[in-house]
């Protein structure tokens, strides 16, 4: 390999907590009061290095159907961070309407769908808070009830329907499958089985409160987010207590944090101190990250219990991309990693998907920046009302839970495109990230002028990488766009 052109490119979105009625974690999925300021979008640029090759920022002119990625190649070695564009469409639920249908997409229903995850077949999970309930949503789009009884809050235990929830927010999957919940509501950690049976892990029904110890007399104060370790230990993040706790071996501990004392001291285990932790996630080294709601911004604990503030500052809300220092959140809610490093914040109070790449950057994905709305659409017209669940799926693409909208929502996130010119006489060879199931078609030209022509047939991805080489990319210029149909 000669030469190569390396394009990054990320996409953005929106999500915010809800204030809690009686029973509900204060950053558990709630109704606020709507924000309304606007953030610039960039306008498509030319980008010019120093020894005079070029490469185009990413068109953003959109087919009716088509999601583009435009790049132009002077056979230069050249390594951007680039705009381009997303694309948001709803998987199921019916927009603004509250209810508790079973049923296939959009003839579903959900009320205040909160935390989602994946399994390893590719089925999501949904914590619908107001129904009680959790949901499954089959990757054909099937929705059911896979454990509790919709509409009615209660703490039973029992396998499936039979067994009772108040306001779950919270959902992580151990290694062997079994699938935990943040019974918000009735101050538990609960358990489900393969077979859909359910239990109480730690916590006494319906009594809030501070209390280490044995796990069937602790004490939780709306627990929130979830998170299991490899070695099937289980951190939770309790809301109501402003510390991060841990199971393990039947005991119940507090690993980070000033229990019921608020703040955003960083510090190794009690010394540190959060405000109202909403999200749980771990990264590919163990690390904790925690989404910090009401300080505003993300945190970072090492294995150890040291905790550090990793992006965003305390008591700064805003909805400022930039390095980690710089930028700035609004209420973040839960957190997801995709394969490549890369943190996604479902942002709920700016309305907004973030992403964090692992170069420190901060950007939006999608949606607008306190405005909210329930559109599909590409290119920053999707739009969001309290974004708070995330997860990437089995496909590559990221699911969020559009609580307010009544919604699960499919992003499609700018894709990661990789030029490389290779051989003699020389190829170009193009590679990205790809969506399962997604249609992707290479198009050329040899000038800006002419027309575009398609390079091969298009493709449908059945994997989450793509490539396609043109052998007569050997002229003084080339421009290569990608098309996707969302």
């Amino acid at each position: 390999m000669r030469n190569s052109t390396s394009i990054f490119i990320r996409l953005l979105w929106v999500p915010s907590p809800r204030p809690s009625p009686g029973g509900r974690g204060r950053n558990a999925p709630r109704r606020l009061a709507r924000l309304r300021a606007v953030s610039a979008q960039q306008p498509s640029e030319f980008l010019k290095a120093g020894n005079g090759c070029s490469l185009s920022s990413g068109e953003r002119v959109w087919g009716r159907r088509t999601q583009k990625f435009l790049c132009s190649l002077f056979f230069c070695v050249l390594i951007l961070s680039l705009h381009a564009q997303d694309a948001v469409t709803t998987l199921a639920g019916q927009a603004l309407v509250s209810g508790a249908v079973n049923g296939t997409g959009t003839n579903a229903a959900f009320s205040d769908p909160a935390a989602l995850v994946a399994d390893v077949n590719g089925n999501l999970f949904v914590a619908d808070s107001q129904n009680h309930a959790i949901r499954k949503i089959t990757t054909n789009g099937v929705v059911t009830t896979f454990a509790g009884q919709l509409g009615v809050a209660g703490s039973a235990p029992g396998t499936g329907t039979a067994a009772q929830f108040n306001s779950p927010c919270g959902l992580a999957f151990d290694q062997a499958g079994n699938l935990y919940v943040s019974d918000t509501g009735n101050n538990l950690i609960r358990k489900i089985t393969h077979s859909g049976a359910v239990s109480t892990v730690a916590g006494v029904a319906g009594a809030g409160g501070f209390l280490d110890g044995a796990t069937g007399s602790a004490l939780f104060s709306s627990p929130l987010g979830i998170a299991v370790a490899p070695n099937g230990t289980v951190y939770v993040a309790d809301s109501g207590n402003h510390c991060i706790r841990k199971i393990s071996g039947g005991v119940v501990s507090t690993f980070a944090g000033s229990p019921q004392v608020w703040g955003s001291a960083d510090g190794k285990g009690p010394q540190a101190q959060f405000n109202g932790p909403v999200g749980l996630v771990f990264d590919s080294r163990t690390n904790l990250f925690v989404s910090d709601a009401n300080n505003d911004t993300i945190r970072k604990i090492a294995p150890d219990g040291t905790v550090t503030t990793f992006a965003g500052a305390a008591g700064l809300d805003g909805a400022a991309d930039g390095d980690l220092s710089s930028a700035r959140f609004r209420s973040p809610a839960e957190l997801t990693f995709d394969r490549q490093g890369s943190l996604f914040v479902a942002d709920s109070l700016n309305q907004t998907v973030r992403e964090i790449s692992m170069n420190g950057i901060v950007s939006t994905v999608c949606g607008a920046a306190g405005i909210y709305g329930l559109d599909d659409g590409m290119n920053g017209a999707g739009k969001f009302f309290n974004p708070y669940g995330i997860v990437v799926a089995a496909d590559g693409s990221l699911r969020v839970a559009d609580t307010y909208n009544e919604l699960v929502r499919t992003v499609l996130v700018p894709f990661r495109l990789t030029l490389q010119i290779s051989g003699s006489p020389p190829a170009a060879t193009l590679s990205w990230d790809a969506v399962i199931g997604k249609q992707y078609q290479v198009q050329f030209k040899n000038d800006l002028a002419a027309a575009w022509a398609n390079l091969g047939a298009s493709v449908t991805a059945t994997n989450l990488n793509l490539n396609a080489t043109d052998n007569n990319g050997a002229g003084p210029q080339h421009f290569y766009r990608v098309l996707v149909t969302p």
